[in-house]
């Protein structure tokens, strides 16, 4: 718990503490000042004198403090008090009276070390001083202290104690700061832009070999302009691939996406090895959702995506990998296969390792994007690749 006691004055404090010892111990001479010289009186008495006061340097950089009308408070001068309280007698030959009052003020701030201001208990009229928790401990001297502190007093030795009262807050002589503003005049002018980011549909092949081509088709809504691959960032042309539109029917609906051609085989993209690797493309300064390209291990037959729209009067020339095992070629519509007979399987030609020949006379007689998968082997087949047929 934070203990402090706000003042308007220093000399409050002393008044504070000379009303509770009164009230509390019943000696009726308590006052704030030097000790009182040992001389006839009519009555025991104690003095509370201030020796020093320091400020407490945790406090040096506190805030203003903001109230609840917006105004705004500077911060107290926070101290911590050191008082020299002497008791004597009736006269100097009455040590019993002083060493009771001492001692019944010692077991007051042992048993009640924490004042709650502004007084209000007991049985005395108080003064309302000071706001807040005040904490008074006696403090434990040395001889080498007993001499410093008489020595500056120019009396004869007393029963006395010596107490610390800390924090001490005195309330700032300075008014009350304005409100700062909610609201910046002319009102906030904030560079907040509303972007949309591109969006990668799909990769075709989904699996392309070391060094090979592949098909980027991304939502035309955002036009990317670079992409990067596994850290590598590369350039994207500067139109896709045309896509040709079919002539009829509605299973080979061409891809309303914007497809780009991609080759792997230059701008560090060559270093790519077997593996899967995150794809992201950039366009107006946002980049897209990830998605995965995967680079074939070095035996798995692969085709690369066809460069561009072909023409269906001519052989068809696809490139690869491990393809010398290549038997047939299955097409299907892009968009979906509507019936058994929209799927084509063509015997291919010129077959080797890295090319396979498909004859114009076995391609589908419609325009549009079909896709196209090599059989290797007996039950190998190849990722599909997109082909755009013109008629």
């Amino acid at each position: 718990m934070t203990v402090c006691a706000a003042f308007a004055s220093l000399y409050d404090v002393a008044q504070v503490l000379a009303e509770h010892i009164k009230d509390e111990t019943g000696v009726v001479d308590v006052q704030p000042g030097p000790p009182r010289k040992a001389e006839a009186n009519t009555e025991p008495g104690v003095r509370i004198t201030l020796l020093y006061a320091t400020r407490q340097p945790q406090h040096v950089n506190d805030l203003p403090e903001i109230r609840p009308d917006g105004t705004r408070r500077p911060p107290p001068l926070s101290l911590s008090c050191a008082y020299l309280v002497t008791a004597s007698g009736a006269d100097d030959g009455d040590p019993v009276a002083a060493h009771h009052v001492l001692g019944r003020v010692m077991t007051l701030y042992h048993d009640v070390p924490m004042l709650k201001l502004p007084l209000t208990t007991g049985s005395g009229a108080f003064t309302q001083l000071g706001d807040g928790p005040l904490a008074v401990v006696q403090r434990a001297v040395t001889l080498e202290q007993v001499e410093k502190v008489w020595s500056s007093q120019e009396l004869a030795l007393q029963p006395w104690a010596l107490f610390d009262v800390a924090p001490v807050q005195l309330v700032s002589q300075l008014g009350d700061e304005e409100p700062a503003l909610v609201v910046r005049p002319g009102g906030l002018a904030l560079e907040i832009r509303a972007g949309t980011r591109p969006v990668l549909v799909r990769l075709v092949p989904d699996i392309v070999r070391q060094g090979g081509r592949v098909r980027i088709e991304a939502d035309p809504a955002v036009r990317p302009d670079r992409l990067t691959i596994g850290g590598v960032a590369a350039e994207l042309p500067e139109s896709g691939v045309t896509a040709a539109r079919p002539e009829g029917g509605v299973t080979a609906e061409p891809s309303e996406n914007l497809p780009f051609l991609l080759d792997l085989d230059a701008g560090g993209l060559e270093t790519l090895g077997p593996g899967t690797y995150p794809l992201t493309l950039t366009g107006r300064g946002m980049a897209s959702r990830p998605g995965s390209l995967r680079i074939a291990s070095p035996e798995a037959p692969s085709v690369d995506a066809p460069a561009g729209p072909h023409d269906s009067s001519t052989d068809v020339v696809l490139t690869g990998a491990n393809l010398d095992g290549a038997e047939e070629a299955v097409f299907w519509p892009d968009g979906g296969v509507a019936a058994p007979s929209e799927v084509r399987t063509v015997p291919v030609t010129a077959v080797a390792a890295g090319t396979v020949t498909v004859r114009a006379a076995g391609l589908p007689e419609r325009s549009g994007p079909w896709r196209l998968a090599l059989r290797v082997g007996i039950q190998t087949y190849t990722p599909y690749v997109v082909l755009d047929l013109v008629a």
